[in-house]
């Protein structure tokens, strides 16, 4: 799935539902492309693009997208190169990474605790894209 299509289910919970979640999922998708587009063609943009692929399936999981419910990540990936010349932004989006993933597990921890196992399960699986995606780039 393209982050286009991503974005629209992200952009359809928000409008629905308010979600503030899945707005700050989209903030966090508009960087990583965002990214893509700045960083060196040859070296960076492979982790990028890598680490977006992951990111695409945290949205999916976040927006509750029903095709996408029996996936589930595999093994960490291994980080890829990024030039030293793009390590700053990088850097940037890996902060930004590191707390939608903890907001996330923060959501799954809630829903756990208000008996809403599945949405839990769902926020979980989402958590573990983005830290492949985080891993990715590291």
């Amino acid at each position: 799935m393209d982050p286009d299509r991503a974005r629209e289910l992200l952009r359809r919970r928000v409008d629905a539902y308010a979600d503030e979640l899945c707005d700050k999922t989209m903030q966090m998708l508009d960087q990583l492309v965002a990214l893509r587009s700045s960083v060196d063609q040859s070296q960076t943009r492979p982790a990028v693009e890598a680490a977006l692929d992951a990111f695409v399936a945290a949205c999916r999981h976040v927006a509750f997208d029903r095709a996408f419910f029996d996936d589930r990540a595999g093994p960490r990936p291994q980080p890829l190169l990024v030039s030293e010349h793009d390590r700053e932004a990088v850097d940037a989006v890996i902060d930004g990474l590191d707390s939608l993933q903890s907001r996330l597990n923060k959501h799954a921890e809630f829903q756990d605790w208000v008996d809403a196992h599945n949405n839990a399960i769902t926020y979980r699986q989402a958590a573990t894209y983005v830290q492949h995606a985080r891993v990715t780039l590291t």
